[in-house]
């Protein structure tokens, strides 16, 4: 066998094994879409069924299920704003820091959270511990280690009513751009259900 049939064999090889790699980042990517669509039609369900009888505390914790199902995640919380103090309330939680996470609150402005909703911007950290805005304050309180995480503000037009955080992915890698785009579309919902929580309390008082 001639030395350019080698380098040619050693090419195809190459090339069959960059296809290989690109096929399954392809997958993975529709993966992740697809799980985040069927997050996204039943949070819409959720939202559909709002009314004077609607348990507050179920459907609060559909909208932060929606968020990690979406993501692949088994850790996120809800946070809503205190508008007295600013303050940022831990109001549900799913993972291994809920026992201590529920209703903690977070300084005005601090973190990620803090800075996403002040600022009324989704955030997407890729390595939490090199990020200069991110506060370690939870992780201390909770002996949780943020790896990478996914922050999108609540909103009603100019008023800010909180965030969704999903905190690791459970394969162990980053959050990618995919899961930020469906976290985003699950946080417009989210501000819907929660407004519509706000409306529905109104009438009824």
């Amino acid at each position: 066998m001639s030395s350019t049939d080698i380098q040619t064999i050693r090419h195809l090889q190459q090339e069959n094994i960059r296809l290989r790699s690109e096929n399954n980042s392809l997958r993975n990517y529709v993966e992740r879409l697809q799980r985040g669509l069927t997050a996204l039609v039943d949070l819409q369900k959720s939202i559909d069924k709002i009314g004077p009888d609607t348990n507050i505390f179920i459907l609060i914790h559909q909208l932060l299920e929606a968020a990690l199902q979406a993501a692949d995640s088994g850790n996120g919380s809800l946070l809503l704003l205190d508008e007295e103090t600013s303050e940022l309330v831990f109001v549900e939680v799913i993972g291994d820091a809920r026992e201590k996470l529920l209703n903690y609150r977070l300084p005005k402005g601090e973190g990620i959270a803090g800075w996403s909703v002040a600022k009324r911007e989704p955030r997407l950290v890729v390595n939490a511990q090199a990020e200069p805005i991110f506060s370690a304050r939870v992780d201390r309180y909770t002996g949780m280690e943020t790896h990478s995480m996914i922050c999108v503000p609540l909103l009603d037009g100019k008023r800010r009513l909180g965030a969704i955080e999903v905190v690791n992915t459970r394969s162990g890698g980053p959050f990618v751009q995919a899961d930020f785009e469906v976290l985003q579309l699950v946080g417009k919902l989210a501000s819907l259900a929660i407004i519509a929580i706000e409306n529905s309390v109104v009438e009824n008082e």
